[in-house]
């Protein structure tokens, strides 16, 4: 992959504007909160692609988990987030709009499942966070799609 100053440019600009999303409306929840982040996942990973996608997806969200207070969760957030941002640029890339956001929302449902499972030493109370955070699935879903079928032909030509 070769990097420019563009490239580097547009990565640290998303990791802001997923932190942004993250942490300015983040609405508390039993096992931890909704917010727009998602949906910021979703325009980084079609405008800068698979690879810096993750890149985004991952630092952006974990430092908002820092921010927040939920320590235990950043790494859990790395690997989910950068994989969402991994999994969800590479459809984009292949026009995919709808797939990227249910493989998205299906792989931070998934993950942080299984990261809960890990965390507590239990399979059964994880499940309790499953509907919250398909909520939050849902919202940044909806926000990734529209905004790039909307703006699709922007996309093609900028990095």
């Amino acid at each position: 992959m070769n990097i420019t100053l563009k490239k580097l440019i547009y990565t640290s600009l998303m990791i802001t504007i997923v932190f942004i999303a993250t942490v300015v409306i983040a609405i508390p929840m039993p096992l931890g909160f909704i917010n727009l982040g998602d949906g910021a996942i979703y325009i980084a990973s079609a405008l800068l692609g698979p690879q810096l996608g993750f890149i985004a997806g991952a630092i952006g969200s974990a430092l908002g988990d820092y921010y927040l207070g939920y320590f235990v969760y950043m790494i859990p957030t790395f690997l989910v987030k950068g994989t969402m941002g991994l999994v969800s640029g590479y459809l984009f890339k292949k026009n995919h709009p709808l797939k990227a956001v249910v493989a998205g929302c299906l792989i931070m449902v998934g993950g942080y499942y299984v990261s809960e499972v890990i965390i507590y030493s239990n399979f059964l109370s994880p499940l309790a966070s499953i509907p919250f955070n398909l909520l939050q699935g849902a919202v940044g879903s909806a926000i990734g799609y529209v905004f790039f079928v909307k703006f699709r032909k922007m996309f093609a030509g900028l990095i």
